[in-house]
């Protein structure tokens, strides 16, 4: 079962998420001079987001060909039925290639992102996720990516 819940957040909440997603590194005091307020402020504001759940860490834009992973798939895969997602899911966080990994609707149950360093690689790749959802698959390969990590606000 997927719970939703619903967290109040005012406007400075929202200026500090959306300053955070920015440059997850931002200085509070940069966020502070934004919102108007403190930087004590802003800092005891991240902490009750954190510890509310709300900010769940900060990260860093990585140029993946730069770093030795120019090949980006999209792996959807359809799950054995007999097997909960939630398990599957937490098999394939073993295999380090794997970026993203979402339940879905559909015609497969679910969606990778996937990052390898060739061709080559990105059917070693398949082959490892295939001995943990040994179900039907298909891959796309992104020939060019144009935006990603875009934060659709709060």
């Amino acid at each position: 079962m997927i719970r939703v819940r619903f967290t109040h957040m005012d406007d400075l909440d929202r200026t500090i998420i959306s300053s955070l997603t920015e440059d997850g590194r931002m200085p509070y005091s940069r966020i502070a001079e934004r919102a108007g307020v403190a930087t004590t402020t802003v800092h005891q504001r991240v902490k009750r987001l954190s510890d509310r759940g709300i900010i769940l860490g900060t990260t860093v834009n990585i140029d993946w060909e730069a770093a030795g992973l120019p090949v980006t798939a999209i792996v959807s895969v359809e799950a054995p039925y007999d097997r909960p997602l939630a398990d599957i899911a937490e098999e394939l966080r073993s295999i380090r290639f794997i970026e993203d990994c979402h339940a879905s609707t559909g015609e497969f149950d679910l969606i990778l992102k996937v990052r390898a360093r060739s061709s080559s690689h990105l059917g070693d790749v398949l082959e490892d996720i295939r001995q943990h959802a040994p179900g039907r698959s298909r891959t796309i390969v992104v020939l060019a990516t144009y935006f990603e990590g875009q934060s659709p606000g709060v």
